[in-house]
């Protein structure tokens, strides 16, 4: 499939494969801002190489304490500088590094096209793409203390460059995303560029250490390629369309089997629904343009070939797929038996005819197992951002899927919060009412998480809602972020403010 194809097809679903590690997604979003550096791309620093730049000297005779010495500086480094965080073996011989500096920075295959960059709709003002730049540098790289201090210094001597010599002006905004400035979609765009100007310029995350500030990025970044797809789902949708069911807790056996479980589990499979639902629009508008908005496809086979009657001609239905679809497949011999099977196509030069719907319907069918097919590569998106950042669970291959609040998370959006209202502290409902009002996250019983239930048709106690509640309250009391008033009332607030709390 050409690039130009393949985006115009990302642009329609929203998103792309493959897969988003979670740190590859912030390396992606921070290519938009600063130049990648071609140098030393791949390159696995060792304490070799520090040797021969005179960096470090180590004056031991001792030729065994020698390497030991190098060898435990190899491992430090390596751990602490997050390649073993960030290594993958999925990519065979490729490694994607923790950004120390900007000139460790590795470009990728973009798997969100972008879609980030494009969620902030003021980047084409005057002087706000080289606003952000500056912030980005700050918030990334800003301190000078511990661990950081010790990279930034080894790392700087060794490649002979500042962070400051890497900006750069990317070209203008991808116009396929144009969709973004409509109103629903904007609401979310405007609360992104909130929210990233909220982590990258307060205090509650600033003075924290470089690896947690890089890590809060990085989850900031991947629950809004959830809000995006949660969006995107309920774009046409009425009531009870567009929120998630959440659990308070990840690691509560409380509500394992009951009512409230089965919701959030049916929620989650409605949500990642919307991939192949989207796929089927895109084809069958693709099909209307080829053919005609109310003519049948006709199908036939002559012995190993498939043909279709293509207008006044007959083709293959390979070349087909192809023209009508952006299809990457180029050969057929592979696809014919998935073909022939779904499209019930047993009997040797018989014309079978499809409506358009049913074409697109069985097209999905016969190639969406096919390891790499479209669908598959879209459908990894929503399960792979959300168990990067601890939201979807279970971790395994399981398909009863469903959300849930991780205690890393959950500290995540009390800090945002309190970041947002910039205040150490805040009561717990109106934090509550901030998740479901700005993230469609519910976590209570509400009117919305009532409306979710009634689409679903499944009823749930009052008893499983209470459960509900208190796994979160021992979830925010694990992190150290709650603080019980005397009136039964709860606050919350940040592990590191909790100690100067005082009721007034």
């Amino acid at each position: 499939m050409s690039k130009q194809k393949e985006e115009s097809l990302a642009s329609y679903i929203g998103i792309t494969g493959p897969e988003t590690p979670k740190y590859l997604l912030v390396n992606n979003f921070l290519a938009d801002f600063f130049v990648v550096d071609q140098s030393d791309k791949g390159k696995q620093f060792t304490y070799e190489d520090f040797q021969k730049a005179g960096i470090l000297i180590c004056e031991e005779d001792n030729e065994l304490k020698k390497q030991q010495l190098q060898a435990s500086f190899n491992r430090f480094f390596q751990h602490f500088s997050g390649e073993d965080m960030i290594r993958t073996t999925r990519y065979k011989n490729q490694y994607f590094y923790f950004p120390i500096k900007l000139s460790m920075l590795r470009s990728s295959t973009m798997s969100l096209r972008h879609l980030l960059f494009n969620m902030l709709l003021n980047i084409e003002k005057t002087g706000r793409l080289e606003e952000i730049q500056g912030q980005l540098l700050d918030y990334l790289y800003g301190t000078a203390s511990g661990v950081d201090y010790l990279f930034s210094e080894l790392c700087a001597k060794l490649s002979n460059q500042t962070a400051s010599d890497s900006g750069q002006v990317p070209g203008k905004k991808n116009q396929e995303f144009d969709y973004l400035r409509r109103k629903p979609f904007r609401i979310i765009c405007e609360n992104f560029e909130r929210d990233l100007q909220c982590l990258l310029t307060h205090r509650f995350f600033k003075e924290l250490d470089f690896y947690r500030r890089y890590d809060y990025l990085a989850t900031l970044l991947n629950s809004y390629v959830i809000q995006f797809i949660l969006k995107r789902s309920a774009e046409n949708g009425g009531k009870g369309q567009g929120y998630i069911l959440c659990q308070g807790s990840a690691s509560s056996h409380l509500l394992e089997r009951g009512e409230f479980h089965r919701a959030c589990v049916q929620n989650y499979a409605e949500i990642r629904s919307m991939f192949p639902r989207k796929l089927k629009e895109f084809y069958v508008k693709r099909l209307e343009e080829r053919v005609g908005k109310d003519e049948r496809i006709e199908i036939w086979g002559d012995g190993a070939e498939l043909y279709v009657k293509d207008i006044t001609s007959k083709i293959t239905f390979i070349e087909f797929v192809q023209q009508a679809l952006n299809s990457s497949f180029r050969s057929g011999q592979s696809l014919y038996p998935a073909i022939r099977k779904v499209f019930k196509i047993d009997k040797e030069g018989e014309k079978y005819k499809f409506t358009i719907d049913e074409f697109a319907m069985y097209y999905i069918d016969a190639t969406k197992a096919r390891r790499g097919s479209t669908l598959t590569k879209i459908s990894s998106t929503l399960p792979t951002v959300g168990k990067d950042i601890e939201f979807v669970f279970p971790k395994s291959q399981s398909r009863h899927k469903f959300f849930a609040m991780s205690p890393a998370l959950l500290e995540f959006y009390v800090r945002l919060y309190l970041t947002k209202v910039d205040r150490p502290y805040a009561y717990l409902d109106n934090f509550l009412q901030d998740m479901e009002d700005d993230y469609h996250i519910c976590l209570i019983k509400s009117k919305n998480m009532d409306d979710v239930l009634k689409k679903l048709q499944i009823r749930v106690s009052f008893q499983e809602f209470r459960l509900n509640e208190q796994a979160l309250l021992e979830n925010l009391e694990a992190i150290n972020c709650l603080v019980r008033l005397s009136d039964s009332g709860y606050v919350i607030t940040l592990p590191e403010e909790k100690g100067e709390f005082r009721l007034l």
